[in-house]
C-alpha cells in the first residue's frame, strides 16, 4: 500500500480509529489525560506524524498475522508488530507511547481535539498530494 493510500484511509477513518486501540498496540500504562488546550501544536503534530506510522505498521501487521497460520507464528508477529509500533512512537521528537496513548484516548471523547487531528492528518494528505 503506497503512503498517500494509507495516508487517505488513516485520515478517513480516524474518527472510527480513535475509538479502539491499535490491533496490535501493547496495553501501556495510559499518562493522565489532558484537555484539548493543554496539547501544544508540536505535540499534536507528532502525533500525527506517530499516527501515520502506526497506520502504516498496523496494515503490514494484521496482513502478516492474518496469513499466519499456527498460533506461535501468530504471537510471534504480535509480538514484533508491538515491538515495530513501540519503536516508531519513540522515533517521533517529542512523542512517547504515554503521550501518543493519552491524546488517542483523550481526542475519542473531546470532540475539540479529535477536529484539530483530523485537519492535521488532513492537512498532511494534501500535503502528499501536492508532492507527489
Amino acid at each position: 500500500m503506497t503512503f498517500r493510500k494509507t495516508l487517505a484511509a488513516a485520515t478517513s477513518a480516524f474518527a472510527i480509529t480513535l475509538a479502539a486501540a491499535p490491533a496490535l498496540m501493547m496495553t501501556t500504562q495510559t499518562a493522565t489525560a489532558q484537555s484539548a488546550e493543554t496539547y501544544s501544536s508540536t505535540q499534536l503534530d507528532a502525533f500525527v506524524e506517530a499516527f501515520l506510522e502506526v497506520s502504516e505498521l498496523r496494515t503490514v501487521y494484521t496482513e502478516r498475522l492474518q496469513a499466519a497460520t499456527e498460533e506461535a507464528e501468530q504471537q510471534a508477529i504480535v509480538e514484533e508488530g508491538n515491538e515495530a509500533i513501540v519503536t516508531a512512537i519513540d522515533g517521533v521528537d517529542g512523542m512517547d507511547v504515554e503521550t501518543y496513548s493519552a491524546i488517542l484516548e483523550e481526542a475519542g471523547s473531546d470532540t475539540e481535539l479529535n477536529d484539530r487531528l483530523t485537519a492535521r492528518l488532513q492537512e498532511a494528505a494534501e500535503e502528499d498530494a501536492a508532492e507527489g
